[in-house]
């Protein structure tokens, strides 16, 4: 018998009854019930229940569980009564459906299903970054189709300004998250709350950056390997391949390498250029293309006025889950110097769900012969006033010699009076301190990162 049309759509359709098992028996797959559970899952549905945006749209870094999280959505619905068949999945890194009219993939994927059509359906598109300029395919097949709700899931941030879609981040894993899940929390808090092991939580903190941004490494049975260096093979030499469309993805991924090593350190176009033997435009087209897969985080600069610089021409770079590092160099112990960097590095992580995350900068300036630096400033939306400034001291050196040490942000602060109190993020210190008439907080970056996420998960601070 010839292979003709009829054949193949036969095939595709058994290909969607395979991906939505809940049509034959009104449940997800049993490793989907047993996976655990992301703090973000029910702001996410919440969003999706929404009529904001003509679709959502779930953007993340590879590997951090937007999948899973997906179908612990679908999960929900199905407990929320939403009939199993009203609820279709469609994986869009199937090249066949790649290739094919996303409207038309949408309207034989509901068919497949016999959806009803008096009731809302909802159609998740996985991988939605594989068909060509999606975000304008999405956008109208959202618009034609008013009984539907879609929600696309993409690895890229879309690329079109004012794109009318609701967007939710997927970070890494919180620190919250991480104890929370692996049931840490309770052995280093008493029973109001109170940290009562700041040296506990700062050895689940090195596990934390060493893995813990991956669900796979993090969340393993104790019985099985757990290895960072396999998320980084996938993100790096199949994810990447797979998002890039870039010539020499042996370059990027060589580049890659570096800023991992580098992650929290100052750079320049001008000193990877040299160093990589590659031209500026080039690596700026990989930078971008790094940024917006979410694998790493450019922080610009504001001079001492907390003005942006007309020419940017340094910046931070820092990977959006500490993690990463230790797939490329293994664990890096409590007390050596790279844990300095992974802990900023840390820092930034937390903030990536929030809308915070784009208005992150670091503060360089001069005076006399001295380079003057802050290690983060937050900005508002409007406005020229920071929100607050963060001082990073994992070595705890700055209590002994306050004024000495924090110079430099005590300058900052009289010169842009932030709008929140400023803090330094140490090791172990914790505490207030007057510094030159301006009272300081000084508080372990382990239980900040926890108190971050802790809002998230409870909806309350720590």
């Amino acid at each position: 018998m010839a292979w003709g049309m009829d054949v193949l759509q036969e095939e595709l359709k058994q290909r969607l009854i395979l991906d939505n098992p809940w049509w034959a028996d009104g449940k997800p797959a049993s490793e989907i019930r047993k996976a655990a559970r992301r703090a973000f899952v029910r702001p996410f549905l919440g969003m999706l229940k929404a009529k904001s945006g003509a679709a959502v749209v779930l953007c993340g870094p590879g590997r951090v569980g937007k999948t899973v999280m997906i179908k612990q959505v679908i999960q929900l619905l199905l407990g929320d009564g939403v009939a199993a068949r009203n609820l279709v999945y469609i994986r869009l890194d199937n090249p066949a459906f790649a290739n094919m009219d996303l409207g038309r993939l949408v309207d034989d994927a509901l068919a497949t299903a016999q959806a009803a059509g008096d009731a809302r359906a909802y159609v998740f598109l996985d991988d939605v970054h594989n068909v060509p300029d999606w975000e304008h395919q999405l956008e109208a097949v959202a618009k034609a189709r008013a009984h539907c709700r879609l929600c696309a899931v993409s690895g890229l941030t879309p690329q079109y300004d004012d794109a009318p879609f609701a967007v939710s981040i997927l970070p890494p894993i919180l620190f919250a998250e991480y104890l929370h899940i692996l049931r840490i929390r309770e052995k280093l808090f008493d029973a109001d709350g109170r940290l009562a092991d700041l040296d506990g939580l700062n050895r689940a903190f090195n596990d934390y950056v060493n893995g813990g941004g991956f669900p796979e490494v993090a969340f393993k049975p104790k019985d099985a390997a757990a290895n960072p260096s396999d998320v980084v093979a996938r993100v790096v030499h199949r994810d990447l391949a797979g998002l890039c469309g870039i010539a020499d993805q042996r370059e990027v991924a060589k580049l890659m390498t570096r800023l991992a090593l580098e992650t929290g350190l100052e750079t320049s176009i001008e000193t990877l250029s040299r160093d990589m033997k590659v031209a500026k435009n080039t690596l700026r087209k990989y930078l971008e293309f790094l940024e917006s897969a979410y694998l790493i985080k450019r922080i610009w600069r504001v001079d001492g006025e907390s003005k942006r610089f007309q020419r940017q021409t340094r910046f931070k770079v820092y990977l959006t889950s500490p993690a990463l590092r230790a797939g490329f160099t293994g664990p890096s112990p409590l007390d050596s110097r790279a844990m300095a960097l992974l802990a900023e590095t840390a820092v930034i992580s937390q903030f990536m769900h929030s809308g915070a995350f784009q208005r992150l900068f670091y503060a360089f300036w001069k005076k006399g012969r001295k380079n003057k630096h802050l290690s983060l400033v937050e900005m508002p939306p409007r406005g020229d006033t920071p929100v607050k400034c963060i001082e990073l001291d994992w070595g705890d050196k700055t209590i002994a010699k306050p004024a000495e040490m924090l110079e430099d942000m005590v300058e900052f602060i009289e010169a842009n009076k932030p709008a929140t109190a400023s803090k330094v993020l140490t090791r172990s210190t914790a505490g207030k301190r007057a510094v030159n008439g301006h009272e300081i907080g000084f508080m372990p970056v382990s239980v900040w990162c926890f108190a971050v996420g802790q809002v998230l998960l409870t909806g309350q601070p720590a």
